[in-house]
């Protein structure tokens, strides 16, 4: 059997894949790209934006134009909230909400032998007993390996559809995420970033015996992985003890991507995020005080409803005081079945990407300013790939460096490099020993 996938949306969406992909190969199927004609198609779907619902339409109506004979899995976020949505596309067989993705296999196998018209759906309703799914991937084809070691989310943010999604919190035990490492590190990955849905709330539903510190420690004494990525995370959990684990840790990265969402007091307060700008400022200024030269990113939604030029200008002077690294910028999306999707004041989407591009402008700028900060500094870059004439990797704060190979073979090699430059592409520079 030939099987192709496709991803949309977050990295832990892209781990699921990953996991699904090695359980059809180690049941002898092949995989094939999303391009070429297949016996089964799977699409792993969003639901944050309208725009990941509009494009897991699309890619499932690509695949059915490209093989009208295939069968269609629909899985993730928008086949969860909108399973009967999903099942009534043309050409799809099966919906798989946020669950079950360990029986895909099976699932799948059973639509090629009956061979029947039938859709069906396996989607089920996510409540409090939900356990931890336990896929696993030992191969995922990159030089940076992801590991999930959460799902679900309780934190209910005005705009975001996410809990309906993914359920409550559930957490891979630490017994597993160590295995997981162990399997990652035999296969010689260098760097591990470990991802959630709510990543901080690690540990929660296991009423507190464990949190993210443990997980992060299971890392330790490996033979290849020297570095710990860290997901997404939330200012208002970070405690000085888990300041302190990261900082002497010796493998947790210096780039932390720190949500903040809005740099309005009374914008995050509509949005329920539940801190302020001080609580959020005070946690960059402790992360710096441990970890000087760390890099701070973050997600800034724009035009949520009711947001004034006064808030959004708030929010831009905000930002550029804390002196981000760099800015991931999402004009609010409207979300049936969430608070603010009822909310008075929506902006026309006009007014949400004009300050899109306001603040993106402002991202360049912090971006530029951080990398600038970095020249004549010697910083170690773990290198990814080739491309036109360099060969590119990332520093640990994760900066995109390219250098000029000059015959070596530096990919999944870790290296010193002396920051020369950058221009729109990233930092360059120089090697001058290997």
């Amino acid at each position: 059997m030939k099987v192709a996938f496709c991803t949309l949306g977050c990295k832990v969406n892209q781990y699921d894949t990953d996991a699904m992909r090695e359980m059809f190969i180690n049941a002898g199927h092949t995989v094939v790209d999303f391009d070429d004609i297949a016996d089964v198609y799977v699409i792993n779907t969003c639901t944050v934006t309208s725009t990941g619902d509009k494009k897991s339409r699309q890619m499932a109506s690509r695949a059915h134009s490209l093989c009208p004979d295939a069968k269609l899995i629909i899985t993730g976020c928008y086949a969860q909230t909108a399973p009967e949505e999903a099942l009534s596309l043309p050409g799809v067989s099966l919906v798989l909400g946020t669950s079950e993705r360990s029986r895909v296999v099976e699932l799948a196998e059973k639509l090629i032998a009956e061979d029947a018209d039938e859709k069906t759906s396996a989607v089920t309703p996510h409540g409090p007993k939900d356990e931890f799914e336990n896929l696993s991937v030992s191969r995922e084809g990159r030089t940076r390996a992801y590991l999930k070691i959460e799902d679900g989310c309780d934190r209910y943010c005005a705009y975001c559809i996410i809990p309906y999604a993914r359920g409550p919190v559930r957490s891979r035990s630490l017994e597993d995420v160590r295995h997981q490492l162990e399997l990652l590190d035999n296969e010689g990955y260098r760097e591990v970033v470990l991802t959630g849905i709510h990543l901080m709330s690690y540990g929660k539903d296991k009423r507190g015996a464990i949190t993210l510190n443990d997980a992060i420690k299971q890392a330790e004494g490996l033979k290849n992985i020297v570095r710990i990525r860290l997901g997404s995370l939330e200012p208002q959990l970070l405690s000085d003890e888990f300041i302190k684990t990261v900082s002497e840790s010796g493998l947790v990265c210096r780039q932390f991507h720190l949500s903040l969402q809005s740099g309005s007091d009374s914008v995050l307060q509509r949005m329920n995020r539940r801190y302020s700008p001080a609580l959020y400022a005070d946690c960059v200024a402790r992360l710096r005080q441990a970890m000087p030269l760390c890099a701070i990113t973050t997600d800034v939604i724009v035009g949520f409803p009711g947001e004034t030029e006064e808030e959004f200008e708030e929010s831009m002077a905000f930002v550029q005081k804390q002196k981000l690294s760099k800015i991931h910028v999402f004009p609010y999306s409207r979300r049936k079945g969430t608070p603010a999707y009822s909310m008075p004041n929506q902006l026309s989407s006009a007014e949400k990407h004009e300050r899109a591009k306001r603040l993106i402008a402002v991202s360049r700028q912090l971006e530029g300013e951080f990398i600038s900060s970095l020249v004549d500094t010697k910083q170690d870059v773990l290198f990814e790939e080739e491309k036109n004439g360099l060969i590119w990797g990332h520093t640990d704060t994760y900066v995109k460096v390219g250098v000029k190979p000059n015959g070596a073979k530096l990919i999944n090699t870790i290296v010193p490099v002396t920051i020369s430059g950058y221009n729109r592409f990233g930092a360059t520079g120089i090697i001058k020993q290997i």
